[in-house]
């Protein structure tokens, strides 16, 4: 539901409560406080929000510009990629940082919680691997092991293949 919504620019952002005439105080972002809180802005423009994307491409050597729309950010980014593991996890990795940033920004919001771009990646890619654990049969590389070789778990090619050689672990 909630990619759907994401997709469709229906999540209750502040700009889409202003269009549905919610009555919204303050319509910036809460993450940078510069720009109104749109979708677009908040999950892929935000200055707080692209350093992680930027991270995020170094382990899937995507290179490429951010489109300006969430549809057209999920679709640029698994086009260039056949399908199998590769881009199986780039669609759940998308999916699981949008998820984890937006529930930052909900704990910023209500909870006064402080904005930490280290934690959203963090909680992002916990995220991931509990997925991938239920998601990808015989995944079963250790949490550790798994995020300290990201490029590795991002670019296998191989369908199936879910577990680090010695040697691989060693060149990253």
């Amino acid at each position: 539901m909630f990619a759907w919504r994401l997709l469709k620019d229906r999540l209750p952002t502040r700009v889409n409560l202003r269009r549905r005439q919610v009555e919204v105080e303050d319509s910036t972002c809460p993450l940078c406080r510069n720009m109104e809180e749109s979708a677009c802005h908040l999950f892929f423009q935000c200055s707080r929000i692209l350093p992680v994307w930027w991270e995020s491409l170094n382990w899937t050597n995507i290179v490429g510009a951010f489109p300006l729309n969430s549809k057209q950010h999920f679709l640029y980014h698994i086009g260039g990629l056949e399908g199998g593991v590769r881009a199986n996890r780039w669609k759940w990795w998308w999916l699981a940082l949008t998820w984890t940033i937006w529930k930052h920004k909900n704990n910023v919001i209500f909870s006064n919680a402080t904005f930490d771009a280290n934690k959203v990646l963090d909680d992002a890619l916990f995220l991931l691997w509990t997925w991938l654990r239920n998601l990808e049969k015989g995944f079963s590389t250790h949490y550790n092991h798994w995020s300290s070789n990201l490029s590795i778990g991002f670019n296998t090619d191989e369908e199936g293949s879910h577990h680090f050689s010695h040697a691989q672990a060693m060149a990253h």
